[in-house]
């Protein structure tokens, strides 16, 4: 994991985990109609923002994610020659940025001529270091669909009546997802036993704490160790341990497509606290039919671990 906390500035505007690869996800039936011209090749280097792709270009593109499910971390996936021709024949890329996925920036480098690039991580000119998932920032999330929209409607204007309708049903289609932060900040705002405490396993999904209106108990230690890719010191996870004993954290969320020998013992101290432990997924999970969907029923869990009656 890459260290943590975006820039107060990309926090939501609205108040509104990792392990093989799949076969990399690919859509190509037509959504929302028949497209008026031929369909453009688009290629995500994660589905977390593939997703997002195909909701916003519907049938008017082909497009591929190259990491997809619980697969291999994103951080330190290794392309095949298929991946690298699939980046070579795009006419647009779509690449999470700010270290995440930097093999896939490796071959883009290497192209004699390149495609359109949406870097996400660049266009909100992060620093290095930041926070990497992005896709957990409700702000950038829907600022970053925008911005997708542009990009293809620069690859094929002649669709752009097409994409245009596509990101009024994208916005649509998000309305529940942003309602539901904004029910939960709510809560938790008013609730009397605020503030509301959780930790995490992962850094992951560290870009919603703050949205909804939460408070990041874990550990300092921990987390430094954790997003730089090393081992939580002795200390550093007997301080986990304590504070999933005492009280002072309400919710652990672990990565469902993560698990460790540590990560089990956070898990069965928790449990054996009766602090309740939501699961996330870094990847979109299984069956999941829009990015919303897939948000929404992990903040409903969340939601109910924190004693917020929708």
């Amino acid at each position: 994991m890459r260290p943590a906390l975006l820039a107060g500035a990309l926090v939501c505007t609205v108040l509104v985990g990792c392990g093989p690869a799949d076969e990399s996800r690919r859509s190509e039936a037509p959504v929302g109609g028949p497209c008026p011209v031929r369909p453009i090749e688009v290629v995500a280097t994660v589905d977390q923002w593939g997703i997002i792709a195909e909701q916003l270009a519907g049938s008017c593109a082909h497009v591929t994610s190259i990491v997809s499910g619980g697969g291999v971390d994103p951080h330190d996936y290794e392309p095949t020659p298929a991946d690298a021709a699939a980046l070579a024949k795009a006419d647009v890329i779509l690449l999470n940025g700010v270290g995440y996925d930097a093999w896939a920036q490796r071959s883009i480098d290497a192209m004699t001529t390149r495609p359109i690039v949406v870097d996400i991580g660049g266009t909100w000119d992060l620093p290095a270091g930041a926070d990497p998932h992005l896709w957990y920032e409700p702000g950038v999330v829907t600022r970053s669909a925008d911005r997708i929209t542009e990009v293809l409607t620069a690859a094929s204007p002649e669709a752009a009546e097409f994409f245009a309708a596509r990101a009024a049903e994208f916005d649509t289609s998000m309305t529940p997802y942003l309602d539901l932060i904004g029910q939960i900040r709510g809560a938790v705002s008013a609730s009397p036993n605020t503030p509301v405490s959780v930790a995490a396993t992962e850094p992951v999904f560290d870009g919603m704490i703050l949205p909804l209106g939460l408070v990041d108990a874990t550990p300092a230690g921990y987390v430094r160790a954790v997003s730089n890719g090393g081992d939580p010191s002795p200390g550093d996870i007997a301080a986990f341990m304590d504070a999933l004993a005492d009280g002072s954290v309400s919710v652990l969320i672990v990565n469902a497509q993560s698990s460790s020998s540590m990560t089990d013992r956070l898990r069965e101290q928790a449990e054996a606290h009766h602090v309740p432990i939501v699961e996330v997924t870094e990847t979109v999970a299984p069956g999941a039919s829009s990015f919303a969907q897939w948000q929404i029923e992990q903040l409903r869990a969340l939601a109910a671990a924190v004693g917020v009656q929708l």
